[in-house]
């Protein structure tokens, strides 16, 4: 029996009814999906919306079309596009967006060995109303506080799903309300130059929403127009105060506080957003210079070093997804080649690992079974857990590790361990719910390889492999 080598992708439950059809006798988790999907389906119908995709994950891109084309019905060329470069993202958006259309840009973190932060940031100030959603592999908290400072509207981490791509970017477009209606009037006279109005808008927004947090920015922005610094402060300090991780009042203080000459309040806001979004190198280079200027020379060279010491490490950052773009070159024509470049991306991390790290030990072990290297498999595997033991794909590869070198006992405990850590990881994929059922049955666990395989037959009806075990006398 030849176990499938394929990384799962973590799934929800089952997908709802397709758009139209009746949803009587759905579950609750059935009836949020229908709404979800109705979300995207009319941002692609009504708003002429389409998504752009900067990724090499061939997995993703083929979930992501099997969502937009398989559950919600679109075509594919007028629903989504794939580019290989940043070089016409920001013309292609240009280009629709003249045309009236909407673009939702799903972008990876790091593309090609290039962190793309800044792309982040550049579409978001050339185009704010374009959403923008950024994929990766394991996200620490201060990265993603980061991306949100620069513009990301929100963030799709894998292991996915194709409800959690829909539930994501329905999320992401949130569809307007009479609060959202009242906060895109209230931003329209701001850009058309009028901030009198801006300002009646956003008193609105705050009869809707006593203390809404974008009321008070609007409110705050009007009246920094008209002159009114006090007012506009105390309007942000409003809003501050009222949404513990939201960046942009205290940015609007910092900007406020530089304008009239205050640096001491200066300095304290942006060490408020330090303290929030650390990783913002650009900010600290500015708070040294602050700092310099008002006479403190040793807080200046703290920050001046912890700049380029972090740099350094972002450098790091980009060898390892260079050589792990290498790797997945190599996959398939020379596995060995590939392995290099793995342990390559591994030795750059100097044995300072984090769960963005995870991805690397998984491929690595794929990597390792595809040449029969199970034995090193597991012990690449058990590295990994070090970094997080209760993740249920590693428990899942590992098992699978065990299984190729005929150890049915351990691969057993490591798939039972996997089901306890998620008991919907079995919905993943039909080849993971088989294996599953295929080692369980090997340790005599009838009852739970039946429900695994069946469980593989409802996700894809045509395997006759799990036909074929189902109907082994094993199960009589």
């Amino acid at each position: 029996m030849v176990l499938s080598t394929r990384q799962p992708a973590l799934l929800l439950p089952p997908p709802p009814a397709p758009l139209g059809t009746t949803t009587r006798g759905a579950s609750p988790e059935q009836l949020k999906a229908a709404v979800y999907e109705k979300t995207v389906a009319e941002f692609l119908r009504k708003q002429q919306g389409f998504f752009t995709l900067m990724t090499d994950d061939q997995s993703f891109i083929k979930l992501f079309r099997s969502v937009l084309v398989g559950r919600l019905g679109f075509a594919a060329d007028n629903a989504f596009l794939t580019l290989p470069n940043t070089e016409n993202l920001l013309r292609i958006i240009k280009e629709r967006d003249a045309g009236g259309y909407r673009t939702f840009v799903v972008i990876e973190r790091l593309f090609r060995g290039r962190d793309m932060t800044s792309t982040v940031r550049e579409i978001k100030e050339s185009f704010p109303k374009s959403p923008v959603m950024v994929l990766s592999t394991g996200m620490e908290r201060d990265r993603i506080v980061y991306l949100h400072e620069v513009g990301a509207d929100n963030f799709i981490v894998r292991p996915v799903s194709s409800d959690t791509i829909v539930e994501k970017a329905a999320f992401t477009l949130k569809p307007q309300s009479e609060l959202g209606q009242a906060i895109d009037i209230a931003k329209g006279f701001l850009q058309a130059g009028d901030p009198e109005k801006a300002r009646l808008a956003a008193g609105r927004i705050l009869e809707i929403k006593p203390g809404s947090a974008a009321g008070l920015m609007v409110l705050g922005d009007a009246e920094a127009a008209l002159g009114n610094t006090a007012a506009a402060k105390l309007a942000f300090r409003q809003a501050a105060e009222g949404a513990g991780l939201y960046i942009e009042p205290l940015r609007k203080l910092a900007a406020l506080s530089e304008a009239t000459g205050d640096l001491e309040e200066c300095l304290s806001y942006l060490e408020q957003l330090d303290s929030l979004s650390p990783l913002n190198l650009e900010r600290k280079v500015g708070m040294g210079e602050l700092n310099l200027q008002l006479g403190r020379d040793e807080q200046a060279q703290v920050l001046f070093e912890y700049v380029v010491d972090q740099a350094a490490r972002e450098a790091m950052d980009i060898m390892v997804s260079m050589a792990e773009r290498i790797a997945s070159i190599y996959a398939t024509k020379d596995p060995q080649r590939s392995e290099l470049f793995l342990r390559k991306a591994l030795a750059v991390k100097q044995e300072v690992y984090t769960v963005d790290d995870l991805r690397i030990f998984n491929q690595l072990g794929i990597n390792l079974r595809k040449q029969g290297k199970w034995r090193e498999a597991v012990t690449e595997y058990k590295r990994a857990m070090q970094i997080a033991p209760d993740d249920a794909g590693l428990q899942y590869n590992l098992g699978m590790a065990y299984a190729q070198g005929e150890q049915m006992a351990d691969a057993g405990r490591c798939v039972e361990k996997a089901l306890e850590l998620n008991a919907g990881f079995v919905g993943t994929s039909d080849s993971v719910a088989f294996n599953m059922g295929y080692v369980l049955l090997k340790n005599g666990r009838k009852n739970k390889a039946r429900e695994c395989l069946e469980t593989a037959l409802r996700l894809n009806p045509a395997n006759a492999a799990v036909a074929k075990v189902l109907a082994d006398p094993a199960f009589a």
